[in-house]
């Protein structure tokens, strides 16, 4: 699926200092978060998928992926509160497995040139009859594919399986491009993170979380689906971009591949122009988002009204949880910037002067 390589030999020299500051403004959300009721339960089970999915894994890269792996408990649980008890195991696993895979580009599985088998595994896990797996990615995902496989109608599970293998070839694609060292236009670098950013994957466990099938409803209303599709893959991208920037740029070897980055190089911007930008962008596309439901929803009505209320709901945590996610992430802003309140994990600080600096995210209160 992917050639064998490793990170790019040459970088463009960091424009940026180390200790150089920006600010980060809060975003003001228009769009509402929720965290799943048992999150702090869920949390405690985090040790239990590690130690089962990393079995097999390097010690090198143990360390990271085991903090991946809790991320990704605390992702499903902030993008699907409303999961039905006998689905959220299925969905924390599946979130886990394609949290873990992403961040595997990290790891000597990029540089010893076997990301291409994990891939190639991970969507053979969701074949039927599925092969052996041959690897711990594959082995994981397998497992979780036969609960999820068993409660799906087959609409929903053709779905996920065409999604899952767009997101792996597009992540092919990204890895490839990535490891050219080549710069991109804002445009380029979108049309490449489309696939990858895996906002279908994200929409259909928001689906199977709370036990719909919008398959037909997206065979009569095409146009409106792909509107929603839109607003959900620019914001996964805004998101990321924006709160992923001081962890790519000082601890990657690839952080020229960020929006953040592109709108200095190409667009002319300063690198405080570029965040500021990406924050309007955000709040823009939250705006967007309700005027999209708005329109659909009067546009339909009865029992397929009931249903669009339910999936753009879901559609909606998934948005919002994502970006409350980025603000909270172990895997973005270091161990020990989070901590758990209650049924939420809530992060030492969403703005302020943001430091480049490795590790971990330093907020300070002045800009020098």
């Amino acid at each position: 699926m992917i050639a064998q390589h490793s990170r790019p030999e040459y970088a463009p020299p960091r424009p940026f200092p180390a200790g150089t500051r920006f600010y980060l403004r809060g975003v003001e959300p228009e769009l509402h978060t929720a965290w799943h009721p048992h999150t702090a339960a869920w949390d405690a089970c985090a040790r239990e998928w590690a130690d089962e999915l990393l079995a097999d894994v390097p010690d090198e890269d143990r360390s990271l992926l085991e903090t991946v792996v809790r991320d990704g408990v605390w992702w499903a649980c902030v993008c699907y509160p409303d999961a039905e008890e006998s689905r959220m195991v299925d969905v924390l696993r599946a979130a886990i497995a394609h949290i873990v895979l992403d961040d595997c580009i990290y790891t000597s599985f990029l540089t010893d040139g076997r990301m291409g088998e994990l891939l190639a595994d991970f969507a053979a896990a969701m074949d039927d009859p599925a092969p052996d797996p041959s690897t711990f990615i594959g082995r994981f995902m397998a497992k979780t594919w036969r609960e999820m496989s068993r409660r799906s109608p087959d609409g929903l599970k053709a779905r996920l399986r065409r999604a899952s293998s767009d997101y792996l070839r597009s992540t092919a694609i990204e890895v490839e491009a990535r490891a050219s060292g080549k710069n991109f236009t804002r445009e380029e670098y979108l049309d490449m993170r489309e696939g990858s950013m895996a906002a279908d994957v994200v929409h259909f466990l928001g689906e199977y979380s709370i036990g719909i099938d919008m398959t037909e409803d997206m065979g009569r209303l095409p146009q409106m689906f792909d509107q929603v599709r839109r607003v959900g893959v620019a914001h996964f991208a805004y998101v990321n971009d924006l709160y992923t920037f001081r962890k790519e740029y000082c601890d990657g070897g690839d952080y020229q591949h960020s929006l953040v980055f592109t709108s200095v190089t190409h667009d002319g911007l300063t690198l405080q122009e570029s965040i500021d930008r990406l924050c309007d962008l955000i709040e823009e596309t939250e705006h967007l988002y309700r005027q999209v439901c708005d329109r659909i929803l009067t546009s339909v009505e009865g029992e397929q009204r009931d249903r669009m209320i339910a999936y753009l709901r879901q559609i909606e945590y998934g948005l919002a949880g994502s970006r409350e996610y980025s603000q909270t992430a172990a895997r973005y802003h270091g161990r020990g910037f989070s901590h758990l309140n209650g049924n939420r994990f809530v992060p030492s600080r969403t703005s302020g002067w943001l430091e480049l600096s490795p590790g971990k995210s330093i907020f300070h209160d002045t800009p020098a």
